[in-house]
């Protein structure tokens, strides 16, 4: 039988405080028993719990249909998150090596994601959707849209204020196409390890504003998108992209936010963008 038959309701809520680091030992049943069971099935909404009813924090798993696909994505609730009062959304769009054959939702390592640990000390809501090798987020691909589709979704579902998003790699490459097409969507951006690039024209740097800033941050020792390349894109553009932070790490290569310290990078980044709010 499925461990999400057997554990009574009451043993979730201890799962879903439990430490990234020791959801990550999960089995993959336990797992989905801990994702699934924070999810408030839609078309409920934190207008239904708004007279006192309680949201459980931690992981939730939702999907989206994109076509003929139910596209997967977590939702991390902190534990400070009240119906009553909007919270910040971040949107973490994850790199090529998780775009597999399938959706990767169902391994529990994925709570480990440095992003995660955002959720609780900067009082947000983390959106974490997921691509795959035929669904990636890449050129004129409808994983754009679905993206925004989810954004919705969370908003309807939650009590939201301000939504940023940003991404790793493939993930920080695509923030550049919501840069160009939907900056009225997001209050900021933010990349890891990524370098401007656009499918549909020229990057619009002009729309990274001190209103809407970028924040980038890049590994001197990254062998797949070159920080000096990324230096001298920012030098370039930099006075008419009048919000956009470049920094950089000495080293840690292209998954440096993965490496020792990596969730302190991501910390910072994400933070003094919340700060702009």
């Amino acid at each position: 039988m499925r461990l999400c038959i057997l554990l009574p309701f009451f043993i979730f809520g201890s799962i879903l405080a439990t430490a990234q680091s020791e959801l990550s030992t999960l089995s993959s049943d336990q797992w989905l028993a801990v994702i699934n069971a924070g999810n408030l099935n839609t078309p409920h909404s934190y207008h239904d719990y708004k007279n006192g009813g309680r949201i459980s924090h931690g992981f939730a798993l939702y999907f989206v249909r994109a076509g003929a696909i139910d596209v997967p994505y977590l939702v991390y609730i902190p534990a400070s998150y009240s119906p009553l009062n909007p919270m910040p959304v971040v949107v973490f769009l994850h790199g090529a090596i998780l775009a597999k054959d399938s959706f990767q939702y169902k391994d529990p390592s994925i709570a480990n994601e440095p992003v995660f640990s955002i959720a609780e000390p900067l009082n947000t809501i983390v959106v974490f959707p997921f691509a795959r090798a035929d669904y990636k987020w890449a050129g004129t691909s409808g994983s754009y849209r679905t993206v925004l589709d989810i954004v919705n979704r969370v908003k309807e579902t939650y009590n939201t204020s301000s939504v940023y998003i940003g991404g790793i790699s493939m993930g920080g490459i695509a923030t550049f196409w919501f840069v160009n097409n939907h900056p009225e969507t997001f209050a900021g951006f933010y990349t890891f390890s990524a370098a401007p690039h656009s499918n549909d024209g020229e990057i619009k740097y002009s729309n990274i504003t001190k209103s809407k800033p970028l924040y980038s941050l890049n590994a001197k020792d990254d062998p797949v998108f070159s920080c000096t390349d990324m230096e001298a894109a920012y030098q370039q553009h930099k006075s008419e992209a009048a919000g956009w932070h470049f920094s950089t790490v000495e080293t840690g290569g292209h998954r440096f936010i993965y490496g020792k310290g990596g969730d302190k990078y991501v910390k910072s980044a994400i933070g003094s963008l919340l700060k702009n709010r």
